[in-house]
């Protein structure tokens, strides 16, 4: 299969991003990404699909959004949207009506950093995911590489003893200068919350990504961009496998890439510690089937795992540990029990151990 790795949550002028789409194209293509899907709030800019091209290579550049209440206080419940054609930031003030419009346009939507922790140095709440119930989306967003990165303040703040501005803002400066050292991987609320809808039967596909703006930070004398788009495309993104190459007509291409993405042939890979190209999660039986697919649990059923490097690697069903393996490059299991089982690897990495590489289920039937 053809594996793409691609980036789809980040924001341009449009919203609060500090670049336009062809300035972030370029830092896509440095940091050697195949697509990326630009999300900026609340409004859908058209005319800027498609591939971007330079000496170093191309990338394609799609569109699609991240909606939610402007009006909600406090501000919570943004949902990314890909796929849709037209304008939804006015049914954002129903979560509900929302994603249901999303479904009838046939398009996909994920819930962008469900999980964000409440930080005293910030004006506003958590921007999380508040609106329960809900039903009908596509999954969630399971890593969000600036959501961790606040969630890593907010715990490096509460082992603090007292509150002094000084000591928090340099706090914040000292993360962000050096955020590889803070950021371990995805919150573990936003895991928890992913195998409880899998074991409810729920087809639930994850995406991760970087949530990139370039936010320019000024601290006395010190004035620098924190979190640049190239550094962020070379942290968090989600891997797509398609059954055939890119043909560089956008229409097809822009359509096979949704689809992977919206049936979960994919993995979420922290790439900065180490690729995870070529990542490889599949399941036979009487045929064979990858990440996000079925499989029949019928007599020598197997689950095959294998990982670009050295690694320690768990298969999981619905939350459960089912199997491991350490500081290995493959793990074979045969299954007895129905249910979606899902991937976590984790490396070590400046000093400690870190989330690698999270699969998309494969579905036991």
């Amino acid at each position: 299969m053809i594996e793409l790795t691609g980036n789809m949550h980040m924001h341009t002028h449009f919203s609060d991003g500090e670049k336009w789409h062809a300035e972030i194209a370029e830092d896509a293509i440095a940091a050697g990404l195949d697509f990326i899907i630009v999300t900026d709030h609340n409004v859908l800019v058209q005319g800027v699909e498609g591939y971007y091209e330079n000496e170093n290579g191309r990338v394609l550049l799609l569109t699609g959004e991240e909606v939610h209440n402007v009006r909600r206080e406090p501000q919570a419940s943004h949902l990314l949207v890909y796929g849709v054609e037209t304008e939804l930031a006015a049914c954002a003030s129903n979560p509900q009506q929302l994603i249901d419009a999303v479904n009838e346009h046939g398009g996909y939507c994920f819930l962008a950093h469900p999980h964000e922790k409440d930080c005293r140095l910030f004006p506003y709440p958590n921007l999380g995911w508040h609106d329960w119930p809900i039903e009908g989306f596509t999954g969630l967003e399971i890593w969000n590489y600036m959501s961790s990165f606040i969630n890593a303040l907010v715990n490096a703040l509460e082992r603090l003893p007292v509150e002094i501005e000084l000591i928090d803002k340099l706090t914040a400066v000292r993360l962000a200068f050096n955020p590889e050292k803070f950021v371990v991987g995805p919150e573990p609320r936003t895991l928890a919350l992913w195998d409880e809808l899998l074991a409810q039967g729920k087809k639930m596909t994850a995406v991760g990504n970087s949530d990139a703006h370039a936010t320019p930070m000024q601290f006395g004398p010190f004035n620098r961009v924190i979190f640049p788009y190239e550094f962020l495309f070379r942290a968090v993104n989600t891997h797509i496998l398609l059954e055939r190459p890119l043909t560089g007509d956008l229409t097809q291409d822009k359509q096979m890439i949704l689809q992977a993405i919206g049936q979960g042939h994919s993995w979420v890979g922290y790439d900065l510690p180490h690729t995870t190209k070529g990542f490889r999660f599949s399941g036979t039986s009487k045929s064979k089937g990858i990440m996000g697919e079925e499989v029949r649990l019928n007599a020598g059923a197997t689950l095959q795992i294998s990982t670009p490097a050295r690694a320690n690697i768990r298969l999981i069903r619905h939350g459960e540990v089912v199997a491991s393996i350490t500081n290995d490059t493959h793990l074979t299991h045969i299954p007895t029990e129905p249910g979606a089982y899902r991937v976590e690897c984790t490396i070590p990495f400046k000093g400690r151990e870190r989330g690698w590489i999270y699969s998309n289920p494969i579905y036991l039937l």
